[in-house]
């Protein structure tokens, strides 16, 4: 493939939309006080995420298109679990009694799983993708993450700065966005 300014435009609009689900996730963490310095590493991580599952389905591509079908629809049932899980427990934020201290806030495991689960929908990004050079996929996922990155530090803030504001009612949205994302994952592996 030819390296042009299509080409980083569309790598930039596989951006944002594979970005929705990381604001979405930020939105929850900012909502559940993570803080500053914790928020970025989460950026970064979900960013890393992106960028190694773009480039992970752009390889699964070339060595073994046929078993597509069968490693998509894991994947995905996985990350539903996940996005079901933490809007679970979004959910028992929002019913703790407002003098209880909240215990939703997000440790380096439900941030990874957060990735992980995430990512799914860049993995198939890379299968989109197989028509590219190997440098092409490269410069593809790097896009990708930095759009990620920016987006979810973007949603982080807005969630931190107005979650505290909605308080119980910022968690139940939070869990229900969990929940359509799931759905959307779902969905969308059977279309």
């Amino acid at each position: 493939m030819h390296v042009s300014g299509i080409f980083y435009l569309n790598s930039l609009m596989l951006g944002v939309g594979l970005a929705v689900d990381a604001f979405i996730i930020a939105l929850g963490n900012g909502v559940n006080c993570i803080g500053g310095k914790r928020g970025c590493a989460a950026a970064t991580l979900l960013a890393v995420f992106q960028f190694a599952a773009v480039i992970s389905g752009w390889a699964v591509v070339h060595a073994a298109y046929a078993q597509y079908d069968g490693i998509r629809i894991v994947f995905s049932w996985a990350a539903a679990v996940v996005f079901l899980y933490m809007s679970v427990k979004m959910f028992i934020s929002a019913a703790r009694k407002d003098g209880e201290k909240s215990t939703a806030k997000q440790g380096v495991a439900a941030v990874i799983l957060q990735s992980a689960a995430a990512s799914v929908d860049a993995l198939t990004v890379g299968f989109t993708v197989e028509e590219y050079g190997a440098v092409a996929a490269i410069v593809c996922s790097a896009i990708i993450a930095a759009v990620t990155f920016i987006v979810y530090l973007s949603g982080h803030f807005l969630g931190k700065r107005f979650g505290v504001k909605l308080g119980k009612g910022a968690s139940i949205i939070g869990g229900l966005a969990f929940i359509a994302i799931a759905v959307e994952i779902i969905v969308s592996t059977y279309l």
